[in-house]
């Protein structure tokens, strides 16, 4: 039997399920409790004190990445009983897009919500055959993703300093605590050495020998600097403290001050502790 589920179709690489003629769908359902991973496993790292009385932390990582499973079949409400076994070129079409060997954009699409603010995944899938009879009727997919949690939309600030007194506050949205490291871009008003400081993280991102009108673009995750000046020794003049906003489980206010004028751009994407 086939039980369709709240979420009947999703995103991937730009692409819907149901562009294909397919829905999300549970094979063999059996009523009762179940149980699902919340993603987000954190492994905590201890040492014992007084023959093992107490365990200080020194250390957390997250220890796995999102996985889910989850089955599709054929749309009942555009193909009869009669035509729902999958043909081979529709199996082939649906492995050459999902069985992918590289990482790329997921989204649910939340029938009971369309409203909602969205949750993105990164991932490919592995696939297996659900045969009736002999028949191909259905695939089950596990996605496998490249992170421990989903993301939010990317949000963007655009910051106005208009002389070094100014100070400039942007609240993370994340679901966890800690730093983000947000890509940045700053156009430069005056020359001299800039110092973009956040009071919450307190980090300290410097770079000297800036001109005017420059404009220097960092992506601080990937730790990656570059300007449009090309006579600038920018890897020289940086001091390798890459920018970080965050949150506490008290504040989620960052408050960012800068060393001369300027206009910066910061875009990051919220983490959304959820899964597909």
């Amino acid at each position: 039997m086939v039980v369709i589920m709240y979420a009947i179709d999703f995103e991937y690489d730009g692409r819907h399920l149901s562009d294909y003629g397919f829905i999300v769908c549970r094979f063999n359902y059996t009523s009762g409790a179940q149980t699902a991973s919340a993603g987000s496993k954190i492994t905590f790292k201890t040492v014992p004190y007084h023959s093992g009385k107490k365990y200080g932390l020194v250390g957390v990582q997250y220890s796995e990445c999102i996985q889910t499973t989850f089955d599709i079949c054929k749309d009942p409400e555009i193909y009869d009983m009669s035509d729902r076994w999958i043909t081979d070129d529709e199996y082939r079409d649906l492995m050459r897009w999902l069985n992918r060997s590289e990482f790329l954009k997921f989204q649910v699409i939340n029938e009971d919500d369309r409203n909602a603010d969205p949750c993105f995944f990164e991932g490919s899938f592995n696939i297996e055959k659900i045969k009736i009879r002999e028949v191909l009727y259905g695939l089950r997919l596990t996605l496998t993703t490249n992170r421990p949690f989903g993301y939010g939309i990317e949000r963007v600030h655009n910051l106005v300093f208009p002389d070094a007194n100014t100070t400039r506050t942007i609240r993370d949205l994340s679901d966890s605590t800690g730093n983000i490291y947000p890509k940045l871009s700053i156009l430069c008003k005056v020359a001299g050495d800039y110092t973009i400081s956040n009071e919450l993280t307190g980090c300290k991102t410097a770079i000297r020998n800036c001109i005017k009108k420059e404009v220097i673009t960092i992506d601080c995750f990937n730790h990656v600097i570059s300007t449009n000046n090309v006579a600038h020794d920018i890897c020289n003049d940086f001091n390798y403290d890459f920018f970080s906003i965050g949150n506490t489980i008290d504040n989620r206010d960052n408050k960012i001050s800068v060393s001369l004028p300027c206009e910066i751009e910061l875009r990051y994407s919220p983490i959304i502790k959820d899964v597909p």
